[in-house]
């Protein structure tokens, strides 16, 4: 299916691994222009060549330390630069401390907001100028499951993500006029590395087996089965193209039938 992305613009943040990649190659396979922000510039180099093997030959990565917004608008004018412009933002943030209510601290909470939530703000003000000019405006947030189904030991990433759906959801009235949708992705357990910190995680926790701690992950997934980020990364590109225009200011979910949400 020709998804009409061909010379849209596309930034996406947290993209070495995980599903900021496969939303980067996704698109980069339906033929955008993609840059790829994250903090490790060797695996980013390395993302972009497959990028370039994929369809995006001009890819460029970014270097881009969530933590630290004084990195962030030298690499969206980068990607402006590089581009003339910029039609998609996919916001993707690392996975906060994982653990029960009782044992994370103070610390622990204001280092997530501060690499999880307030980037996405900082970022949304850099991009929204640009995506304003765009006839095909997109911003894309991946959040969680757990902003649909609570995930035990989980509460920074459920309470914090759940604040991204607020800010989409706020936004995609605001930018309405604009032609601009936002929407998140709530993506249940996928086979990335996030995915295995939070199994060994269960192992080292629960003091279990590695088939004991999958099974913790797999309990509540109808489908019975860890998701591929391919899949995952289709979605991203859908929602991105022409085609998902009408679609604006909600969360879907991604997660094998586990949120059983409405």
């Amino acid at each position: 299916m020709n998804l009409e992305l061909r010379g849209k613009r596309a930034l996406v943040t947290a993209a070495s691994r995980g599903l900021g990649k496969a939303s980067a190659l996704a698109l980069a396979e339906e033929g955008a222009s993609v840059a790829v922000a994250g903090r490790d510039q060797a695996r980013l180099e390395a993302l972009v060549d497959e990028l370039r093997a994929a369809g995006a030959s001009d890819a460029v990565a970014v270097v881009v330390d969530l933590a630290r917004p004084e990195t962030f608008a030298e690499a969206v004018e980068t990607a402006v630069s590089r581009f003339g412009g910029l039609d998609i933002f996919i916001g993707n943030t690392g996975g906060p401390a994982s653990g029960p209510f009782l044992d994370i601290p103070r610390a622990e909470w204001e280092r997530a907001l501060g690499e999880t939530l307030l980037p996405m703000v900082d970022l949304c003000h850099l991009v929204i100028p640009h995506l304003k000019k765009s006839d095909c405006g997109r911003i894309l947030f991946i959040t969680t499951v757990g902003v649909k189904i609570v995930q035990p030991h989980m509460v920074l990433s459920d309470s914090l993500r759940l604040a991204i759906v607020g800010l989409a959801k706020s936004l995609s009235l605001e930018l309405a006029d604009d032609g601009i949708t936002v929407n998140c992705l709530c993506p249940g357990p996928f086979k990335t590395d996030r995915m295995e910190d939070l199994i060994k995680a269960s192992m080292e926790r629960e003091k279990i087996d590695r088939a004991a701690a999958e099974a913790i992950w797999l309990e509540e997934v109808p489908l019975g089965t860890f998701g591929d980020p391919a899949d995952f990364g289709a979605m991203v590109a859908l929602l991105c193209s022409p085609r998902g225009r009408f679609t604006t200011g909600t969360a879907i979910s991604l997660d094998g039938g586990k949120s059983r949400a409405y």
